[in-house]
């Protein structure tokens, strides 16, 4: 036993001064953490009820309190000040700094008492993302154009900085490499002059974006390939859900890069994906292609392997209205032509998606009848419309009419077709017909 002690005892020896010591230092952390009596404080300041969508500019100082008072179950590194900016708005303004009540001490003095804050609108902007390749790739090698998905991001942030923002950008280096080059890059922000935007506090976040990175792909080839951008198509197939429809395909990308020769890349001008199936579709889908899947003629090549989206929008399908008792326009009526009788009103189909549909109303569509250069006799003509964006004419009436030529009265040469009319000589009374075409016009 006595030599299982004694064996390495000066390690042991050591081993058991740097506990003593470790305690120690525990114990005096654990002492200065508290408030023992009359002291001067350095506390961190914080924003309490920060309206939404409102951003700090200014970096929040550190505050010095003086106390009085003991008490040893607080933990300094607990306390803080705080500024409340409840119901603020954006602009410089003065708060007050408080801090939090500590039992049994007492706040004596507080510096700063009041802080000046600027206070900023957060704000977001969709922004295309640019790809910045840097660097030689291996001999005989070259880099292609890079492909970035996402190719828009949502940028978040107080609209003094967001204004500065020029470009969302990523930085590739291709130095070296002699095969197609797939990261993941966060973003950066740019100015106009290729600058980092920071806020207030460098070392906080002023700017976001989301996503804050990007899949970029450089596809590295042959020196002597030459390549092209060429348009991506897609179709469909089948029939969506009852009562659906398709309003629109977008293809993202909307374009890809394709390497070859040049006589082979001449005859090669858009790449056709082929149709998606979207039978029995009742809402807007996605699909997902690979380029591995969809084959090139020989002798061209994607930079990369890729994924094609196809977005199909499906929504409700374009519906018929019948408007009743609408009225006709007489427009261009010659001063020496009168109409027979005036026009009825008629009945209209239109149609369009339900939800334009469901507002429209018979006043919302104009109709007319242009009477240039007509003579006296009778008629038939198409009737003109002008209808509210997102609907389209099915069908309407044509209408047949008779025009005559007024009339002068042998007594009272002056008057025309109203002999109870001596007032006006030279004219003629106006029929309620004239008299609303001459409104019109």
């Amino acid at each position: 036993m006595k030599e299982m002690l004694q064996r390495n005892l000066g390690y042991k020896v050591i081993s058991l001064v740097v506990a003593i010591l470790f305690w120690l230092w525990v114990t005096s952390q654990g002492e200065s953490q508290t408030i023992q009596g009359n002291e001067t404080l350095t506390l961190s300041l914080v924003a309490k009820n920060v309206p939404a969508n409102t951003m700090i500019m200014t970096k929040l100082p550190s505050v010095k309190v003086k106390t009085e008072g003991y008490n040893p179950s607080v933990n300094v590194n607990e306390l803080y000040a705080y500024v409340d900016l409840s119901y603020s708005e954006p602009g410089e303004h003065d708060f007050e700094v408080k801090v939090v009540p500590i039992p049994n001490v007492t706040v004596v003095e507080i510096s700063p008492k009041v802080v000046t804050l600027q206070l900023d609108t957060v704000e977001e902007r969709q922004l295309p993302v640019t790809v910045e390749v840097s660097g030689t790739p291996a001999e005989g090698k070259k880099a292609g154009d890079p492909i970035v998905k996402p190719s828009v991001v949502n940028v978040r942030g107080p609209s003094s900085l967001l204004s500065e923002v020029d470009k969302v950008l990523v930085e590739i280096n291709v130095a070296g490499i002699s095969e197609t080059l797939q990261v993941s890059r966060p973003l950066l922000f740019r100015d106009k002059h290729g600058l980092a935007i920071f806020g207030p506090d460098p070392s906080v976040e002023t700017i976001t974006a989301s996503p804050s990175s990007v899949d970029i792909v450089v596809p590295i080839v042959d020196k002597e390939l030459e390549s092209k951008m060429v348009p991506i198509k897609a179709t469909t197939s089948g029939t969506p859900a009852e009562g659906k429809a398709v309003r629109s395909i977008q293809v993202i990308p909307k374009g890809v890069q394709i390497y070859g020769e040049p006589e082979e890349l001449a005859k090669f001008s858009a790449l056709q994906l082929g149709a998606v199936n979207i039978t029995g579709l009742s809402a807007t889908k996605t699909f997902e292609i690979s380029s591995d899947k969809v084959s090139l003629p020989e002798g061209l090549s994607y930079g990369s392997r890729t994924t094609f989206s196809v977005i199909v929008e499906i929504g409700n399908a374009v519906q018929e209205k019948t408007l009743y008792d609408i009225p006709i326009e007489v427009r261009n009526l010659s001063g020496d032509l009168l109409l027979d009788k005036p026009f009825s009103n008629v009945s209209v189909t239109v149609k369009g998606y339900p939800e334009v549909l469901e507002t429209l109303t018979k006043e919302q569509i104009s109709l007319w009848i242009d009477l240039s250069g007509k003579n006296a006799g009778e008629h038939t003509d198409k009737i003109y419309w002008q209808l509210p964006a997102g609907i389209e004419m099915v069908s309407v009436p044509d209408v047949t009419y008779s025009l005559k030529a007024k009339e002068n009265n042998p007594e009272n040469p002056g008057n025309t077709d109203n002999p109870d009319n001596p007032g006006n000589p030279g004219q003629s009374q106006p029929t309620e017909q004239s008299m609303l075409n001459r409104t019109r016009e």
